[in-house]
């Protein structure tokens, strides 16, 4: 589900494989210890003590942990389950990869299950980022890491959001080529 093999060079969050080890490391896919008198946000701070999420920054809280990103967090609160104990089949097929179940209201990412369609969705979203990203990994890193955080790359100067590129504001110099 999640992990990187340095034998091979090739990580898994999710169930996405990733190739670059950069972009692996961005996901950061366990909890953090963290001290919370250095967070001046209220929402986070709300957010630590309810284990939500903080949208502004990116950052959510399970068991007095940080996750610092949407996917991290909602894999986190999700319930971990054997998939060989599963009986409806479309739920037992979804924890293959990833998909949701309608008649119960569960989401599958492998052997997570997350309840809610809200939940899901947002999980699913973020799957797809994640793969958008790991696409353009292999032609820039950087460009990979900014998709995945809502953020400009540093070399060619394209700005993405929600994993697309986002358009630059009018005058502003056209970015660079991703070759």
């Amino acid at each position: 589900m999640s992990g990187w093999c340095e034998r091979h060079g090739i990580g898994y969050v999710a169930d996405v494989k990733i190739r670059s080890w950069l972009l692996y490391e961005q996901m950061d896919a366990h909890g953090h210890a963290i001290d919370m008198t250095l967070f001046p946000c209220p929402v986070c701070r709300n957010a630590y003590a309810s284990e939500g999420y903080c949208e502004e920054h990116k950052i959510g809280f399970v068991a007095k942990q940080a996750y610092f990103s949407r996917l991290t967090f909602e894999l986190a609160r999700a319930a971990k389950t054997d998939p060989r104990t599963i009986a409806c089949p479309v739920c037992r097929k979804n924890s293959r990869a990833h998909g949701w179940c309608e008649k119960h209201q569960i989401g599958m990412v492998n052997d997570f299950a997350i309840q809610g369609r809200e939940r899901y969705d947002q999980v699913a979203k973020a799957i797809d980022i994640l793969e958008a990203a790991e696409r353009v990994s292999e032609r820039c890193e950087h460009c990979a890491l900014a998709i995945v955080t809502d953020s400009r790359c540093p070399f060619h100067k394209i700005t993405y959001k929600d994993g697309h590129e986002v358009p630059a504001p009018e005058g502003a110099p056209a970015p660079a080529t991703v070759r």
